[in-house]
C-alpha cells in the first residue's frame, strides 16, 4: 500500500484530505445520542403513568356513573315472592292465602300415560296423595323372577295389585303452584320412607319432612318455581337401596306459556334393579352390585316388557308424541335414543324455558335428571327406545315399542326390489326354496338366552323352524304370519337383514356360502333361530 503522508514543518504527519475522518468521534457521538433517547424515552414513560395514575378516580367515576345508569333500566323486582316474571325465570307469585285448590283437572296417572294438559291460566293448590307400597313384583314375565319392590301409588287407586307402584305416579301442575303433598305410609309396611321433589325448594326437596314410619302420615305446601320434567325419589336411610328398589317416579311442571300441542303424551322412567343371580322365583338385592355399579336389570317403567308386546306405544303416521322422561339411575347414564326414527325435538334437562334442539339422534339423561322429547310418526314401522348402551337393551331388558301405523309413505322409505335398479317394488312374497314363518305371538315377551331357544318344542314358539339345515345355493324365504307384530329376520354377523317386516310380508336371501348363521328379531331380540348351510 503507497503512503501518502507528508511531514509539516514541525515534523507532524499530515494526510492527504480524502482520507475519512478518525471514527472515535462518530462512535461516541452515536453512543451519546442513544443515552439521551433512552432518558427521553424514560421520561415519556414516568410522564404517561402519572397521568394514567391521576386518572384512576375519574375512570372509575365514569363507570360508577354508566352502571348506575343502566341498573336504574333495570327492573330486578321479579326476584322473590310477588315479583315480575319479564325479569326472572321465578314467576310472580300470588299469595298462597288467595289460592284456590285445583279442580276438575287430573294431576297425577299410572305410567305410561301422562296427566292431560292443564288449561288453567291461574295459580293454584294441586293436590296429591301418595301411599307406600311394599310388594312382590313380577321383574321379567318371562322368567318369572320376582324382587320386593317398594314404591308410591293414589291412594284411591286400586288395591287389587295391578298399582304396584314402581314408578310412582306422573305428577302435572303449573309454574307457580303450590304443591300440597301428603304420603302415608300404612301400617304393616316394614320401613319408614320419605320422598325427595327434584322440583321442590326446600330441605332435601321435602324429605325431612315427609319421612314417615308405618302408620304415619304427614304433608308439606310447596311452591313449584322452575318448569321443568323432574325426578322424585326416596331419600331416607340407605338411599341407595331405597331407590333400587322401586321408589321414584316423576313431576311435570308446566311453564306458564304451555309447550304446543301433540296428539299423545307419554311418561318413561329408567331404572336399574341390583339382584342375586337366580333364574327364577323370589331374588334378593345385592348391595355389592349396588356399590360397584353392576345392575342385572335395566328397565323402561319398572319391569322387563313394561313398553313392549301388550304394553307396546301406539300412534298413526303424522302424528306427533311428546316423552316425559326420567332416568331414575341408581347409577347409569342413559343414552336414550329410537331406532328407526329421530327425536324431532329435545328439550335438553327437560329445561323448558330453552328452546329445544331439532333432530337429534340420542341425547344423554344423566341419573338424577330428565329430559323432553318428541318424535314424529313418518312412516308405518315399529321404533323401538332403547338405551343405546346397548348391552342394557339386550342383555338386560331395556327396550320399549312405539308402533306406527297407517299407509305406506315411498317419499320417505321403501325397499327396492332386489335386482331392480327403479324404486316401487311391491314388496310381495319372494319364491324360494324353504319358507320360515315368524308365528303368532312371536313377539310375545321372551327370555334372552333361553336354554330351550333352538329347540324344536321351543316354548313360547317364534319360528316355524328353530335349526335349518340347507345346501349352498338355497334360497331361505322368511314370511311374517304374525297378525300384531312387526319382525325382522337379522343375521348376527351383518350377512342379511329383512328390514321391518309387517304381517304378510316376506324377505329372501340366498345363501353362497358354507357357514351357521344365526338371526334374531331387532325388537324382539328374544327372537332366535340359525341356518346351518353345508356343501351338500
Amino acid at each position: 500500500m503507497t503512503d501518502t503522508s507528508t511531514q509539516d514543518s514541525g515534523g507532524r504527519t499530515r494526510f492527504p484530505d480524502d482520507v475519512p475522518a478518525h471514527p472515535h468521534f462518530t462512535l461516541g457521538t452515536i453512543a451519546v445520542a442513544g443515552v439521551a433517547a433512552a432518558l427521553v424515552a424514560t421520561l415519556l414513560a414516568v410522564a404517561a403513568l402519572v397521568v394514567v395514575a391521576s386518572r384512576n378516580s375519574v375512570d372509575d367515576a365514569l363507570v360508577s356513573d354508566k352502571v348506575d345508569a343502566l341498573l336504574a333500566d333495570v327492573d330486578l323486582s321479579g326476584v322473590g315472592v310477588g315479583g315480575d316474571s319479564s325479569t326472572s325465570v321465578i314467576p310472580a307469585m300470588t299469595p298462597k292465602a288467595e289460592l284456590a285448590v285445583a279442580s276438575g283437572e287430573v294431576n297425577a296417572t299410572v305410567a305410561p300415560m301422562a296427566p292431560p294438559p292443564i288449561t288453567r291460566t291461574e295459580q293454584a293448590i294441586v293436590e296429591v296423595h301418595f301411599e307406600v307400597v311394599e310388594n312382590v313384583t313380577t321383574l321379567d314375565p318371562t322368567s318369572g323372577v320376582e324382587f320386593e319392590t317398594w314404591g308410591y301409588r293414589l291412594v284411591d287407586s286400586s288395591e287389587d295389585g295391578v298399582v304396584v307402584g314402581t314408578p310412582g305416579p306422573m305428577i302435572r301442575a303449573r309454574v307457580g303452584d303450590i304443591f300440597r303433598f301428603t304420603i302415608t305410609n300404612p301400617e304393616g309396611n316394614l320401613h319408614p320412607h320419605n320422598v325427595d321433589f327434584h322440583a321442590v325448594t326446600g330441605q332435601g326437596g321435602g324429605a325431612a319432612n315427609t319421612t314417615v314410619a308405618p302408620g304415619e302420615t304427614r304433608t308439606i305446601e310447596a311452591r313449584l318455581l322452575y318448569p321443568g320434567f323432574f325426578l322424585y325419589h326416596c331419600a331416607y336411610g340407605d338411599v341407595p337401596s331405597h331407590i333400587s328398589h322401586g321408589m321414584y317416579g316423576g313431576i311435570l311442571v308446566d311453564p306458564a306459556t304451555p309447550l304446543p300441542a301433540v296428539d299423545h303424551e307419554w311418561y318413561v322412567v329408567q331404572s336399574e334393579y341390583y339382584t342375586t343371580t337366580e333364574e327364577s322365583g323370589l331374588l334378593q338385592e345385592d348391595r355389592t352390585a349396588i356399590t360397584n355399579e353392576e345392575p342385572r336389570f335395566v328397565v323402561f317403567n319398572g319391569a322387563v316388557g313394561a313398553l313392549s308386546g301388550d304394553n307396546t306405544l301406539a300412534m298413526n303416521v303424522g302424528e306427533k308424541a311428546r316423552i316425559y322422561f326420567v332416568n331414575a339411575g341408581l347409577n347409569l347414564i342413559s343414552s336414550f335414543h329410537p331406532i328407526g326414527s329421530h327425536w324431532d325435538a329435545v328439550y335438553p334437562e327437560a329445561a323448558l324455558l330453552n328452546p329445544p334442539i331439532r333432530g337429534s339422534q340420542t341425547t344423554l339423561v344423566p341419573a338424577g335428571g330428565g329430559t323432553v322429547v318428541e318424535i314424529i310418526g313418518q312412516v308405518p314401522s315399529t321404533i323401538i327406545l332403547v338405551d343405546h348402551a346397548l348391552a342394557r337393551t339386550f342383555d338386560k331388558g331395556a327396550l320399549g315399542t312405539i308402533v306406527v301405523s297407517g299407509p305406506d309413505q315411498p317419499e320417505i322409505f321403501e325397499e327396492v326390489t332386489p335386482g331392480s335398479t327403479e324404486p316401487g317394488g311391491d314388496g310381495g312374497e319372494a319364491a324360494g326354496d324353504v319358507t320360515v314363518s315368524m308365528l303368532p305371538g312371536a313377539g310375545d315377551p321372551g327370555e334372552l338366552g333361553s336354554p330351550d331357544e333352538f329347540d324344536e318344542n321351543e316354548s313360547h314358539p317364534d319360528y316355524s323352524i328353530n335349526v335349518l339345515e340347507v345346501t349352498v345355493g338355497t334360497t331361505v324365504t322368511w314370511t311374517n304370519t304374525d297378525p300384531s307384530m312387526i319382525h325382522t329376520a337379522t343375521a348376527v354377523d351383518g350377512s342379511f337383514d329383512s328390514g321391518f317386516l309387517n304381517s304378510g310380508e316376506s324377505f329372501s336371501f340366498t345363501f353362497t356360502e358354507v357357514g351357521e348363521f344365526e338371526y334374531f328379531c331387532l325388537p324382539h331380540p328374544w327372537m332366535r333361530a340359525k341356518v346351518i348351510v353345508t356343501e351338500g
